[in-house]
């Protein structure tokens, strides 16, 4: 595998992560100015590579602010059915969020041939399964902790949309709620767990990343690693192995 300096973009619906590969430095901005402006003062790079999950038009905006700023074109990554030795099984790739692929190829290098369960714990609760194989078996998606919550308060009359804590038998209604909500993410992943058991196997590791991943590495009891952002670590895996597929 070789190593290029490099600028990784992962493109979300509320923020924008960046990488630089040379200067080891990272950040958050939310505009695309505001990226630019934190990215201003680093080495130019002839390689950027991006995930994008939001707008065409904002994936464009970047495209040509580092075309201009800095003489360099934009990669975005494509769902493909193979790389780095994994085979993607979903049944219709331009359905899945290239945010999931990349999450996937980064837990891979992370913990290398065993059966991982990838857990984004953002504003969606996404569970995707890879085995030690390297067949990526797709996975579920569900609101995550703050859309559950959001949801029972906007639907009813009478629920509040406020923070209570997990307890064994809830006593309170905001208890009542927060309870329900995290017992039905716990009870989501273990239920991944044994759809990988009904194959013969099990999972031997479990990865969380996304804005709620400390709580619920938490609330997992040690059993789960939190990772800062396995968007951007598949992304470089990705460019360090010359593989994977790209528009620009």
């Amino acid at each position: 595998m070789q190593s290029f300096p490099s600028l990784l973009l992962d493109l979300g619906n509320s923020r924008i992560k960046w990488r630089h590969s040379e200067q080891a430095l990272s950040g958050i901005a939310y505009t695309v100015d505001e990226l630019w402006q934190q990215c201003a003062s680093l080495s130019p790079v002839q390689h950027i590579v991006g995930c994008a999950v939001a707008s065409p038009e904002t994936q464009m905006q970047i495209s040509q602010c580092f075309a201009k700023h800095w003489q360099a074109s934009t990669r975005w990554l494509k769902v493909s059915r193979t790389a780095l030795n994994i085979h993607n099984h979903y049944q219709n790739l331009r359905e899945q969020g290239p945010d999931r692929w990349a999450a996937i190829l980064g837990a891979q290098m992370h913990f290398p041939q065993q059966n991982i369960l990838v857990i984004s714990a953002g504003t969606a609760l996404v569970i995707d399964t890879l085995t030690a194989d390297g067949d990526y078996l797709g996975g579920t998606i569900a609101p995550g902790l703050g859309l559950m919550k959001a949801a029972l308060h906007q639907a009813t009359a009478r629920l509040p949309f406020s923070q209570g804590q997990c307890v064994s038998f809830p006593q309170s209604t905001v208890d009542a709620i927060e309870t329900g909500c995290i017992r039905a993410i716990l009870g989501a992943i273990e239920q991944a767990r044994a759809a990988l058991a009904t194959r013969g196997q099990s999972i031997t590791q479990m990865l969380v990343f996304g804005g709620d991943a400390a709580a619920l590495q938490a609330l997992l009891n040690g059993q789960a690693v939190a990772v800062d952002n396995l968007v951007l670590d598949g992304l470089a895996a990705l460019l360090a192995a010359g593989d994977g597929e790209f528009d620009l």
